[in-house]
């Protein structure tokens, strides 16, 4: 199966990610992993892109986690799922601050980024507050209508909060057993 997991920063995808892939033995791709290992330039963009088509070509299923909506109509197209995790702001921000802080005095505590990537309280770091606190009102709109323009909302899943991860998770499990 091919699953492919977005939503808000802070929601919980890279934990479902690797528990579906301790479920699955599915190879996993973090997308985050790979671009913050870049400089963000157009190249970048473009080397991530050759990636995460590289992975999907090499295995028959996948789990790849990450939004980047620019490079998601292959991933939307040829996923058989799609996880759409969302958790209400003030707690999404509350647990982005709080990685960053773990991170910053334990890198080992976020294994989907890269070792060389240095958490930042700065300007960028404010944006990217900004970019999580906006999340749901500006970015998933645009998710769901990109989703709809490839036809795959039938491939859609919706999951509010970590009750609802942690129930498709063990109905998972229990498919899966």
């Amino acid at each position: 199966m091919k699953i492919m997991i977005i939503g808000q920063s802070g929601a919980g995808k890279s934990t479902l990610a690797r528990s579906l892939q301790a479920t699955t033995g599915s190879p996993l791709l973090a997308l985050d992993r790979l671009w913050l290992a870049t400089d963000y330039g157009k190249a970048a963009k473009q080397w991530l892109l050759k990636e995460q088509g590289k992975f999907m070509a090499d295995n028959k299923d996948w789990i790849i986690e990450g939004n980047y909506l620019s490079i998601a109509k292959d991933r939307i197209e040829q996923a058989d799922l799609i996880l759409m995790l969302r958790l209400p702001r003030y707690r999404a921000m509350y647990r982005v601050v709080k990685r960053s802080l773990k991170r910053k005095l334990d890198k080992s505590t976020r294994p989907d980024v890269p070792e060389e990537f240095i958490e930042k309280f700065d300007k960028e770091y404010l944006d990217f507050l900004l970019f999580v606190w906006r999340f749901k009102k500006e970015r998933e709109p645009l998710a769901i209508k990109k989703i709809y323009e490839h036809g795959a909302e039938g491939k859609l899943v919706i999951l509010n909060g970590p009750r609802q991860q942690k129930k498709f998770l063990e109905q998972w499990r229990s498919r899966s057993s």
